[in-house]
This record gives structure tokens, C-alpha cells and sequence, in this order.
């Protein structure tokens, strides 16, 4: 694979397309991803795209595709999910308005094409297409029979040698993106969730099976937060009106399996969870879903460490991971789903069937017993707290004396009897010795008086 470091590129007017494609580009200058790929695929070079989720890449092959069209090329365009084919289609028709260009390009999901008599090929999201089976024979196959001009595209570098020019914009992660992750065991996620999740911000929940979407569905129904699913397995129609329902606002809640939530384009994202973690090329797809100054929430069990490291190693270098403290998570009582979470555990075992097992490092166990509180979590001191540590700091420690009983007790008395008619110059209270001493010369005079009248 070819490698290209730097390529010239402007802005659209400068490509020499279609006046009327351009009057329909819903933007006037290209992405850094696409003033590099553009101007290569116009000049019928075949191409691998490489930027992260949101970079603009559909649009990277969706302009020269219209410009291709109105120039008499068929174009064959293959993505892994119905949902990415619906949103791809939906693009291809706004900026193909008023442009005649029917059935000049095709798109469609992998065995389910209707023309392979083209003279452009592009795969989107290739990388998600060569991790199964299925999807990467379907793959092999076009690339080898099809002799003509192609592009492929992906979030990630994928692990395949293919013969052609390569372009990778920044792949950095979204600087703007808070990142925490919480180290937790696998019967506190639920609680977890339920204390991260807010209600009000356009969130979607990444976890590893649809069995897990069920489940929480149910946990979140039952909390009163709406929610809806997609997963692969899912009926089409079902998956359309979620994913619409989203985006429309209905709701701000989705939960999704990373298989059928690739490539989805969902505007104005808030936030991500990923309940389950995953590997760091499809981490780069899930934050990739965050717009702005968002954030992104990670729960990282025992045998999620092994990810988390590797995350951190390719991604974030200086991200903290730390504990929720108990008493958050014991807020929120679980156990009524307890059957439903049974059913979740039984299907999650039924999938680590078919995965390869991973295994924590010995390097990383003494890591892991490290990890403490998270900051996120800190008490927040006044400060007159922040003195009273200072201070306390630089005291020696208090010695335990002994006193003996009633010694020096309540030394100061204030004389409250109305018959006390004493003043005082200087204070309003007196030593508690004196005042007795002087109650009882006071009253030992009264006594002798009375008993020298009673002797008369």
C-alpha cells in the first residue's frame, strides 16, 4: 500500500465539479479528509480513506460518485448495515437533486447488489466489514472480479494488503471530548449507569449483546427513563423507528450494539456509555459519535482491563481510571430485575463462545489494585476545610491525658438568683471557687447574727 503524506488540495469550487452538484453540497469548504481523497478520486485513482468517525468520509466518495454519474460512470457503493445504506442514500439523494442521474449508482449492503458493470467501486466502513466472516468473503470476492476503479474507507487501518494509494487524516481523538472511566465489578454496572445516565442529554449506550439491550431497557423503564434499542437481530422496521424516534427527539436514550449502530451518523450527540468496553479500534468508533464538548463514560470490569491499557496506550496517555464509592451505587436498588438479568448472563456466556478469551497481564493486576476513588468524586473542600487540613498537618499529634473528675470542671459561673444583687466592674461572670467562698461568708454571717439574736 502506497503511502502519500501530504496532498494539494482547495476548496470545492477549485475541483472542477458539476455547477449544479455544487450548488447542492450542503457546505462550501471540504473537510480535511476530503480536500485530500477528492481531488485523487476525480482523477480516477484508486484510494484508501483512513479519518475518524464524523471526519466526512460519505461525502468523500458520494461527490465524485454524482460527478462520476453525470460523466456516464456506474457506480457500485457497499456498506455492512441497512441503516448506514438508508443514511448513504438519503445524502446521495439530497445532493443529487435535480441532477438526472438515475440508476447510475447503486447502494447496498453486502450480497444484495443488483450490478456488478461498473466503473467505481467503494466499500464504506471496510474495516467493520473485514471482522466477520461473512461480510469479508463477500469483500474478497468484489475486490478480486471487479477490474476498475476503486475506494475504500474506514475509521481504523485495516488488516489487509490492498494495492493503492492510502490518505489517513489526523485520526487524534476529539480533544474537546471528556473521557471517564470507572473500574468496577460486572453486578454494579446497572447502578453505574443509572447515576452517569441523564435523562436530558442525547446519550447512546454501547454494550456487547442484544441480550444486554433487553435487559436494560427494562431496567431503565422501570427507573422511568425512556429508552429504545437497536440490534442487528432486530426487525427493519422496528430499527428504523428507534433510530428515527432518536434522532427526531422523541426520546434521548438509545442502546446499541456496536454492530448495528457502525457508521450511523446521529447529529448533536452528547453523550456515549460504553456499558461493555471494547477494543480500541471500535473505541474510535463510538466517541467518534460525540459532537462538541461532550462526554464519554467507559465501565471497566475485570476482564475489561486488558482494553482499557490498550486504549490508553494508542489514545489517551494521561486519562485516569478510578472507583465509584459504594454509597452512589447502593442508591439504586436492582434485585426486582433480577430475572431479566439472568437471561442477560446466559446469553453473554452464549456469545464469549464464539470470541477469543483475554486474559489480564500480570503487569497490569498490580495496577489494578492500585486504583482508587475517582476524582470525579472528590468532596469538594471550602475553605475553611482546606485550613483546617493545613493546620492539622503541621499540629503534632494529640496527646490522650488523663484528668481527675470534676478537676477544673466548670470553673466559670454566671450567678442567675434574683436575690444576688452583686456587681460586677469587669466582667458579667466570676470564678466558680470564689463566688462559692463568698456565698458561704455571706451566709455564715447571717447565721452568727441569728444565733446571737435567738441567745438574747
Amino acid at each position: 500500500m502506497t503511502e502519500i503524506k501530504k496532498i494539494k488540495g482547495g476548496s470545492f469550487k477549485t475541483m472542477n465539479l458539476n455547477f449544479e452538484l455544487l450548488k447542492n453540497i450542503p457546505y462550501q469548504n471540504p473537510t480535511p479528509i476530503q480536500r485530500k481523497l477528492i481531488p485523487l478520486i476525480l482523477e480516477k485513482s484508486s484510494v484508501m480513506g483512513i479519518g475518524r468517525t464524523g471526519s466526512g468520509k460519505t461525502m468523500c466518495y458520494l461527490i465524485p460518485s454524482v460527478q462520476k454519474a453525470l460523466e456516464g460512470v456506474k457506480t457500485l457503493v457497499i456498506v455492512p448495515t441497512r441503516e448506514l445504506m438508508a443514511q448513504v442514500k438519503r445524502n446521495l439523494k439530497y445532493i443529487s437533486r435535480n441532477l438526472d442521474i438515475e440508476n447510475m449508482i447503486e447502494v447496498s449492503t453486502a450480497g444484495r447488489y443488483e450490478n456488478t458493470d461498473v466503473g467505481f467501486f467503494v466499500v464504506d466502513e471496510v474495516d467493520r466489514m473485514l471482522e466477520e466472516p461473512d461480510l469479508r468473503r463477500e469483500f474478497e470476492f468484489l475486490n478480486s472480479k471487479l477490474e476498475c476503479q476503486k475506494a475504500f474507507f474506514s475509521a481504523t487501518k485495516p488488516d489487509i494488503h490492498l494495492d493503492m494509494k492510502m490518505v489517513e487524516v489526523d485520526n487524534k481523538l476529539n480533544e474537546n471530548i471528556k473521557h471517564y472511566f470507572f473500574y468496577m465489578p460486572s453486578i454494579s454496572k446497572e447502578a453505574a449507569l443509572l447515576h452517569v445516565l441523564n435523562k436530558e442529554r442525547k446519550t447512546i449506550v454501547f454494550v456487547g449483546t442484544k441480550y444486554t439491550v433487553e435487559y436494560l431497557l427494562e431496567v431503565l423503564n422501570g427507573y422511568k427513563i425512556e429508552a429504545r434499542g437497536i440490534y442487528s437481530s432486530m426487525d427493519s422496521g422496528a430499527r428504523h423507528l428507534n433510530l428515527k424516534g432518536f434522532a427526531k427527539g422523541d426520546f434521548n436514550t438509545l442502546i446499541v450494539t456496536d454492530v448495528a449502530a457502525r457508521g450511523l451518523d446521529i447529529p448533536v450527540l452528547d453523550t456515549t456509555i460504553s456499558y461493555d468496553l471494547c477494543d480500541e479500534r471500535t473505541f474510535v468508533h463510538r466517541v467518534g459519535r460525540v459532537r462538541g464538548m461532550g462526554e464519554q463514560y467507559s465501565f471497566v470490569s475485570y476482564n475489561d482491563v486488558f482494553h482499557f491499557f490498550n486504549i490508553q496506550e494508542t489514545y489517551l496517555k494521561d486519562v485516569e481510571i478510578g472507583t465509584i464509592p459504594q454509597e452512589i451505587l447502593d442508591q439504586y436498588d436492582v434485585s426486582r430485575f433480577i430475572t431479566a438479568k439472568a437471561k442477560t448472563v446466559k446469553g453473554y456466556e452464549k456469545c464469549l463462545k464464539f470470541r477469543s478469551k483475554v486474559s489480564v497481564p500480570e503487569e497490569y493486576k498490580d495496577k489494578v489494585a492500585k486504583f482508587e476513588v475517582h476524582s470525579m468524586f472528590e468532596k469538594k473542600d471550602t475553605l475553611s476545610h482546606k485550613l483546617n487540613k493545613f493546620y492539622n498537618s503541621k499540629m503534632k499529634p494529640r496527646e490522650k491525658v488523663e484528668i481527675k473528675e470534676n478537676e477544673f470542671k466548670d470553673q466559670t459561673f454566671i450567678p442567675y438568683s434574683r436575690k444576688d444583687s452583686r456587681i460586677h466592674s469587669s466582667a458579667f461572670a466570676v470564678m466558680k471557687d470564689d463566688y462559692i467562698k463568698e456565698r458561704k461568708e455571706k451566709f455564715g454571717y447571717k447565721r452568727a447574727r441569728i444565733n446571737s439574736k435567738g441567745k438574747k
